[in-house]
């Protein structure tokens, strides 16, 4: 039973030491699942507007709402995911990646 827990303490510390990164990729996971829902609801929004119109107005709105997103999401991830301990850091990702998986899964269809 103790290798089962330091096995978990193991893969806790090594997930702590790329916490950056973790928080980066699942925010660029959330941007993915996100991004049609967004597109879309911007599209809606955006027909009334002429072409010339449309496309900068588009751009900026992309560029200000995932420029955002990127900058500040990630830090905030990282933050959230430190508070747990060595005990449950790695129990509480594996869940993440589970449920990751189970709604692409989903969404692909």
């Amino acid at each position: 039973m103790e290798w089962i827990t330091d096995g978990i303490i193991y893969l806790s510390k090594l997930a702590r030491e790329h916490l950056d990164v973790i928080a980066m990729a699942l925010t660029a996971v959330a941007v993915v699942f996100a991004g049609r829902f967004v597109a879309s609801w911007s599209s809606s929004w955006m027909n009334r507007l002429h072409a010339v119109l449309r496309i900068p107005a588009r751009a900026v709105l992309n560029l200000t709402l995932f420029g955002a997103i990127f900058y500040f999401m990630p830090q905030w991830l990282g933050n959230l995911l430190n508070y747990f301990n060595h005990f449950t850091l790695a129990p509480v990702l594996l869940v993440i990646a589970i449920c990751v998986g189970i709604l692409s899964e989903k969404l692909g269809r």
